[in-house]
């Protein structure tokens, strides 16, 4: 599990500070400057806006096992997961959100333009995991 997740309060702070940005596409909840999806983006201490309106911050919050996961994070697994439940993505803005909170959960760094079968597979599988603890 990734270990640099921000305090919910810093992640609050971020997101409203995102929602009253010109930049940002509510349709998508996504930032026209990066195209990052934000409720995953805002979670991240090393990740800043791009048009500097937030920082990275050393402030982190240690994530442990997967019920530490933000409760947004997880919303967005639950949501995103219809779109992908065949074991393909409805289409290339699921496959993109896929592999970013992919990426974002287990600290790795998948491209999300990328077409790799293992590597989307890998995205899928860690996605799959987590939606099916929820269930439980």
């Amino acid at each position: 599990m990734n270990k640099f997740f921000v305090t919910k309060e810093v992640q609050k702070d971020r997101i409203k500070i995102c929602k009253g940005c010109e930049f940002y596409f509510k349709p998508t909840g996504s930032c026209k400057v990066c195209t990052c999806f934000m409720n995953v983006k805002s979670w991240l201490a090393p990740m800043e806006c791009p048009k500097k309106y937030w920082l990275k911050t050393t402030e982190i919050n240690h994530v442990k096992n997967i019920s530490e996961i933000p409760s947004e994070l997880i919303k967005e697994v639950v949501d995103l997961y219809p779109s992908l439940k065949t074991g393909r993505a409805k289409d290339v803005a699921a496959k993109k959100k896929m592999i970013e909170l992919y990426n974002t959960i287990y600290g790795a760094g998948y491209k999300t333009n990328t077409s790799c079968g293992s590597c989307i597979s890998a995205c899928f599988d860690g996605i799959a995991k987590i939606y099916k603890d929820t269930l439980k």
